[in-house]
């Protein structure tokens, strides 16, 4: 298992719950009249090769500033001397019949064993750090520090079932939807499904020092490098599913369009293009199980900007920005963006089986989270990056793993544990929401 492995106890997820919070959606529960505020805290630990042991503390909002509101923050530190802190904002609205919602984001961090999967070739017949056939232990490592500031502005366009209404209500019987704008039945944005336009801010500045520049032949280089960007994020996103924090039936497309201009103290400019789409087949219930979902995902992203010289290449996306693949969302058996290059394409399918019993909710602590129901989840995923966007980019020498995840609904929101095994060893990730289910990510 790589370093991203969580080994330890993983009630960190809870601590992001507030991210839930990606459409504007109110889930009221079938007997509620209105929305009941919600609110909590938790202690959490866990473990890492990369981060030690870390401990920890978030806590959230829901409901308080506004109904389809929520604040959280979250801070940790570790046995090696690595923290995080970090805070948003989620969905708070411009006044009572603005169509305009608005969310904050602030992150900052520190880490003494920080891993970035690009760079030269390093050794005879290696390619390059980061693309898709590179040697696995060719990244570059050190201290990192990162700052990272996010201001998210979205409106709701009055159309399909936004005409009347910018947030969508919903009721739910222990965490099945009973009644709301149920979409998944046309795709005709002008009378289904929820259509939204944003244009996110975002500035990163990020170092890294005490550099080991060759993990192969473990050469250690003495200089500090920094990268800087910041720029917007343009997004279009339709989502026509019956619900969108955990879709039955319907489909999702989601348009980005990234683009630093170079302004400020950003490094250079540079574009990135990323679609996103989704699709949802409700397979029905059976004795075991109360709904059993099919879900399929396709996201490609290409760098338009894009420039190689004999030296390096110019104008493109920096760690954690642009065509990767690695981490909690795409290719899950592989460390966070452990491929990058000017182009990706990914394909996943997962089978999402929620059991008809439901022993979670009845449990001393874990009745704390207020738990719905559980969730079964095997997938597969394939993907890869690639120099050029072309036909070869779809089909070829694609990486692939396979793997299962273990859902839960607390809070209203969705939390998971996902294990995958792929070419190179297996990880574990603890994250909010189902997968390919941001909001303009």
């Amino acid at each position: 298992m790589k370093n991203n492995l969580i080994r330890g106890l993983l009630a960190g997820a809870i601590l992001l719950l507030p991210l839930h919070a990606t459409a504007q959606v109110v889930a009221l529960d079938e007997n509620e009249e209105i929305y009941q505020k919600r609110s909590g805290w938790l202690p959490y630990i866990f473990a890492t090769d990369s981060l030690g042991t870390a401990l920890g503390v978030g806590g959230f909002t829901a409901g308080t500033i506004q109904p389809q509101a929520s604040v959280f923050g979250t801070g940790f530190i570790t046995s090696n001397e690595s923290a995080l802190v970090a805070g948003a904002l989620n969905n708070f609205r411009f006044g009572k019949k603005s169509r305009f919602f608005f969310d904050g984001w602030l992150l900052a961090d520190h880490f003494t064993d920080q891993r970035f999967y690009r760079g030269p070739a390093l050794l005879p017949g290696e390619s390059p750090g980061g693309t898709n056939d590179s040697n696995e232990d060719n990244y570059v490592s050190g201290v990192s520090n990162e700052l990272t500031l996010e201001a998210n502005f979205k409106y709701r366009l009055p159309i399909g079932h936004l005409k009347d209404d910018p947030i969508a209500v919903y009721r739910l019987k222990e965490g099945l939807v009973q009644d709301g704008p149920r979409g998944g039945e046309i795709w005709n944005p002008l009378k289904s499904g929820q259509t939204t336009i944003g244009a996110r801010y975002f500035y990163t500045y990020r170092d890294l020092s005490d550099v080991v520049f060759n993990q192969l032949e473990n050469e250690p280089v003495d200089e500090t490098l920094t990268a800087k960007t910041n720029g917007f994020d343009f997004w279009l996103e339709h989502d026509n599913t019956d619900f969108p924090r955990n879709p039955e039936a319907g489909s999702r497309q989601v348009f980005n369009a990234y683009r630093d201009f170079g302004w400020l103290d950003s490094d250079e400019s540079w574009t990135n293009l990323q679609m996103d789409l989704s699709k949802y087949y409700n397979l029905g219930t059976s004795n075991w199980f109360r709904q059993k979902v099919l879900a399929l995902n396709f996201w490609t992203a290409n760098t338009t900007t894009w420039n190689d010289s004999d030296d390096e290449t110019a104008h493109r996306p920096p760690p954690n920005y642009g065509s990767e693949l690695g981490g909690f969302d795409r290719l899950r058996a592989y460390p966070s963006n452990r491929f990058n290059d000017k182009s990706a394409v990914y394909y996943s399918a997962e089978l999402r089986l929620i059991p008809q019993t439901q022993p979670l909710k009845d449990i001393p602590i874990l009745n704390y989270f207020q738990i719905d129901w559980w969730q079964v989840v095997p997938f597969i995923e394939a993907g890869r990056v690639a120099p050029e966007y072309n036909a070869d980019l779809f089909f070829k020498d694609l990486k692939w793993d396979v793997g299962v995840g273990i859902r839960l609904m607390a809070f209203r929101a969705v939390v998971r544990l996902d294990f995958a095994v792929g070419e190179e060893g297996g990880a574990a990730w603890a994250m909010v929401s189902q997968p390919f289910s941001r909001q303009g990510r």
